[in-house]
């Protein structure tokens, strides 16, 4: 039997067969560039865990603004607080479009009467939120409200003033066009106003009297509105005025007859001017049986004003 040499049947040895097309495409999945293809996969799981983070639920607070929509008929008399915190749930991309601007929480009490309630914001407030977030709760879980009937009321006009005339010179009077003004709230605290003031109005050093129109008035109640917020007001300015006492004025009757006592004090304010140029003589004392008046010199009508007569009681003599 004859032998074959080890070389010659290496020689004669058949090629491998050619790759399949199966056998090609996984070579290509697999080994082919497989550094960038484990580079993707790194890069898709991390975004897998992403995405999946920020859909998995969480928890946040929030401040979130109170309106109250209530009866026409009443008003809320306390202070009930303007925000509260709200904690709520949902995926962290929705969570972190929603500011403190956007959230608005409605509290219907439309349908209470006046006095004390306790609303408890889980059943009261409605939130608009986005589909898939929720509210879990409030801080304060409830909040106190006070009802009152709104009332209307006249309330006393008080003028303020500032600064000083120029020297010599006072204020006389100051005087708004209208006593008074409408305003309106909640009972109570309508009725505990007593008075309402003007802004400032500025002196700065005048000798004329003025009228300063437009002034703003001002109510220290946040609650109370005024119906008619603006005013005029007559600042009357004038020479300083003193006092002076005249010893010795002649008291008669209308016609001249006698009454007692025949002469007496009288104390007079008035213009520095004035009041210093008057003299004893220029002055008279009427008493017609009841009432008592001191004649002046036409001049000083209407600007000198009598302060006190000593003695006060006069009788006529027959």
């Amino acid at each position: 039997m004859p032998f074959q040499d080890v070389d010659e049947i290496d020689e004669t040895t058949a090629p491998p067969p050619a790759p399949s097309r199966l056998d090609k495409l996984l070579r290509k999945i697999f080994i082919e560039d497989w550094s960038l293809k484990l580079l993707s996969l790194a890069i898709a799981i991390v975004l897998w865990l992403l995405v999946t983070g920020q859909n998995e639920p969480v928890t946040a607070h929030l401040n979130v603004q109170l309106n109250f929509i209530r009866p026409q008929s009443l008003e809320i008399s306390n202070d009930p607080p303007r925000t509260v915190d709200v904690m709520l749930t949902g995926s962290r991309n929705k969570l972190d479009d929603l500011t403190s601007l956007d959230l608005v929480a409605t509290v219907d009490i439309s349908d209470q009467r006046a006095g004390e309630r306790v609303l408890r914001l889980a059943d009261k407030a409605q939130i608009p939120l986005p589909q898939g977030v929720k509210v879990d709760g409030f801080q304060p879980s409830a909040v106190p409200v006070r009802l009152e009937p709104i009332v209307e009321r006249q309330v006393v006009i008080d003028p303020r003033v500032e600064g000083k005339p120029a020297d010599g010179f006072e204020i006389y009077s100051v005087r708004p066009s209208k006593g008074s003004v409408m305003v309106r709230g909640p009972e109570s605290r309508v009725l505990a106003l007593q008075k309402v003031t003007t802004e400032s109005i500025w002196l700065g050093a005048r000798k004329e009297s003025f009228t300063a129109a437009n002034v703003a008035i001002d109510v220290p109640d946040p609650k109370v509105d005024l119906l008619e917020p603006i005013v005029s007001v007559d600042v009357e300015l004038g020479e300083r005025r003193i006092e002076k006492t005249f010893s010795g004025v002649a008291a008669t009757s209308p016609d001249g007859g006698r009454v007692q006592p025949a002469s007496v004090s009288v104390t007079l304010l008035g213009p520095a001017s004035m009041v210093e140029s008057l003299k004893t003589e220029e002055l008279k004392v009427v008493f017609d049986g009841t009432n008592t008046r001191l004649e002046l010199p036409p001049a000083l009508n209407g600007k000198v004003i009598l302060k006190s007569l000593q003695p006060g009681k006069f009788t006529l003599v027959k």
